[in-house]
Order: C-alpha cells, then sequence, then structure tokens
C-alpha cells in the first residue's frame, strides 16, 4: 500500500474534479469531523478530500481519524499525518469512543469488512463493525451540542433478493436469508440503518445512511482485494491475462470513486435525517466479463485476453445464479439533491490503471 498524495496528477485531478462540483463548500470551513475507519478504500479517499481542502483551499478543518491500526494508516496517509489538524486515532470500531469532545460537527461511519471474502470466513467480525459499532458511534452522537449530520456507510446488499424489479429503489425490500452467513454484511447493514433511524426518532441525532454500490478507485488495495475488478486492475500491471473465476455474466452498475465522493458529500451536507440515499451509476451498468474485456482494451501493447479458470479458494463465495439477473439501482432521490454521476467504466479503470501504473513503475520496469 502506497500514501495517497496530492503530487499523484490522478488523485489531485479526481480531488479538483469534486471540488468543481455542485457542492457549495463554505459550510465546511473551521468544521471538526470524525471518520470511523479512515483507512479503508472509500473512506480513506475522503479523509483525502479533506486535506485537500486544507492543503489548496485552506478550511482548516480537524479530521479525526479513527482507524484499527495506526501502522496501516501511516502508509495511506504518509506525510498528513503529521499535520496539526489531522488526529489519527486506535480504536476498534466496535468500542466505545473515547475522544472526549462535544462539538464534533460531521460524524461518519465507515468501518467494515466490505469484501466477500470475509463473509463465511469472519461473519461475527464482519456484523459487529455494523451493529455494535454504530450504536457506539450514534452514543457519541448523542453528546455532540451542534452535530449537523452522522453518515452511516450501508450497502446495496441491504435489499437483499427483490422481485424483478427494474431498478431498485429505497423503499424496495427484498428477500435475505440471516441464516446463511454469506449474508452476514447485508443483514447487519440493515440493523445498523435501523439503529440510525431509531436513534434520529428518538433521540435527534441527524443519522442518514447511504446505500453504496460497486465503488472502484485508487484507493484500492489491490494485493489484498479479492473483489473481481481489483484482481482484473492485478493482472493487467503484472503483464497477465485476466482471469474470470466465474461465467463473468453477473451484472453490476460501476461506480467510480470521485463520483462516490461527491454522492457521499452531498448526503452529508444536504441530506435528509432518517433516510437512506442509494448511490451507484445505472449508466455504467455491465456484465463482469464486459468490465474484464474494457480493462484489458486499455493496453493494447500488452497483447492480453481473458480467459475463464474456476475459484476454489478457502472462504471465496461465489454469486448465485440470480446475481446474473441483478438490476441497476435507482438513484431519483439523491439526483433531488443535485447529484449525478458522470464516470465512465473505461474512463475511471483507466485512472485506476494509470495510478497504479505509476505507484509501481519500479517494479513493472523490473
Amino acid at each position: 500500500m502506497e500514501p495517497l498524495t496530492l503530487a499523484n496528477p490522478v488523485v489531485r485531478g479526481d480531488m479538483e474534479e469534486i471540488y468543481n462540483s455542485h457542492i457549495e463548500w463554505r459550510q465546511l470551513h473551521d468544521s471538526k469531523i470524525y471518520i470511523e475507519g479512515a483507512s479503508g478504500m472509500i473512506a480513506s479517499y475522503l479523509v483525502c478530500f479533506f486535506v485537500y481542502l486544507n492543503e489548496v483551499h485552506h478550511y482548516d478543518i480537524q479530521i479525526f481519524a479513527a482507524v484499527r491500526s495506526t501502522e496501516k494508516a501511516a502508509l495511506r496517509f504518509g506525510k498528513y499525518i503529521d499535520k496539526e489538524y489531522f488526529h489519527l486515532l486506535r480504536k476498534d470500531a466496535i468500542d466505545p469512543v473515547s475522544l472526549k469532545r462535544t462539538d464534533i460537527d460531521y460524524i461518519i461511519h465507515a468501518a467494515s469488512l466490505a469484501s466477500p471474502q470475509y463473509y463465511n470466513r469472519m461473519p461475527v467480525e464482519t456484523a459487529l463493525p455494523n451493529v455494535v459499532g454504530t450504536y457506539e458511534l450514534l452514543r457519541f452522537g448523542q453528546k455532540q451540542v451542534a452535530l449537523k449530520k452522522f453518515v452511516f456507510f450501508s450497502s446495496g446488499s441491504v435489499y437483499g433478493t427483490v422481485s424483478s424489479p427494474k431498478s431498485i429503489k429505497e423503499h424496495d425490500i427484498g428477500c435475505v436469508d440471516f441464516l446463511d452467513n454469506g449474508n452476514c454484511y447485508g443483514e447487519s447493514k440493515r440493523c445498523g440503518e435501523m439503529l440510525c433511524h431509531a436513534y434520529m426518532s428518538e433521540y435527534g441525532v441527524p443519522a442518514t445512511s447511504i446505500r453504496i454500490h460497486h465503488t472502484y478507485g485508487p484507493s484500492m488495495d489491490i494485493e489484498s482485494d479479492q473483489r473481481a475488478f481489483a484482481e482484473f486492475v492485478k493482472n493487467i500491471l503484472k503483464g497477465e491475462n485476466v482471469v474470470l473465476k466465474s461465467n463473468g455474466m453477473a451484472k453490476r452498475a460501476f461506480c467510480y470513486l470521485s463520483d462516490t465522493l461527491t454522492a457521499i458529500i452531498t448526503v452529508m451536507m444536504q441530506g435528509v435525517p432518517g433516510e437512506s440515499y442509494n448511490i451507484g451509476n445505472p449508466n455504467e451498468y455491465y456484465t463482469i466479463q464486459s468490465v474484464a474485456e474494457t480493462i484489458v482494451a486499455l493496453r493494447p501493447k500488452k497483447m492480453l485476453k481473458v480467459i475463464r479458470e474456476e475459484r476454489r479458494d478457502q472462504g471465496y463465495r461465489v454469486s448465485p445464479e440470480e446475481d446474473s439477473k441483478f438490476v441497476p439501482v435507482d438513484i431519483t432521490k439523491i439526483r433531488g439533491l443535485g447529484w449525478e454521476p458522470h464516470i465512465t467504466i473505461r474512463d475511471g479503470f483507466e485512472r485506476v490503471v494509470s495510478y497504479f501504473e505509476k505507484i509501481y513503475a519500479a517494479d513493472l520496469r523490473t
């Protein structure tokens, strides 16, 4: 893992793209933002954006970054953790918050094991941050005298299997077999959303939930992330054929990270407490095979191809056949707040591959 740095042209370009979006940024001046799970894929890019606001636009945001591993955080954030505005907190997601402050403006709960590789092997560790961790952060939110928003990172997994809709809206409710360990993630996210709504209703905590769908970007840990699209990028970098571990017909709507971050911040600043919002890009709805072929086509000189190979490693969860009928997410609700995704999978994965080519330039030459 390499530090996210504003000196990298892909990262800097993404940060400027977010800043030039529809959002009115002035209310973030002098804010205090607490982020649980700050070194994760999406949260770390969000932290990087707040760093960008401080370093480039002098917003004087105080960043409280709670992480389980300070070593990983040091690798992720590099020199920025030594800045006066950056407060690194070592904490397990299910522990009570020990920070003795009551002046936090925004709380973001992003701590979770969000990869299917964990669901069958570690269902308890997958579920608890979404349930116990959410409870502890909501209690912390109660203590803040002027909390503007609590944002819970939920997931499209909460929908389960919905009966043949054309697209999934926030009010749709599907079936989930909660005794299947593979569903521990989605079911615990449901519980987290319920707690957010309950604390809003009973105690007035301004909590909102965001249902994040398939997101990719430069902050992926391609060395350990076993999701298909992360492995495809790794294949390209190593000059290997892209390997499909399934029939490749499962379809997903892929949202690039800068679009996802713009959506998250939109909800953070404009979302209605007690509500949930879908975040995804229904315009980029493709089969896994199509994504693989798109990534291979980014570097034609390598003359790579897409091949199939059945996956058998322990803990890997094969997508059920119904997933081939997975429908795109409906984003009408968040569009009402002014958000719209823009990045195509070709443009997005070009950015990802370019980012890692620069990061691993020395290794790629050997």
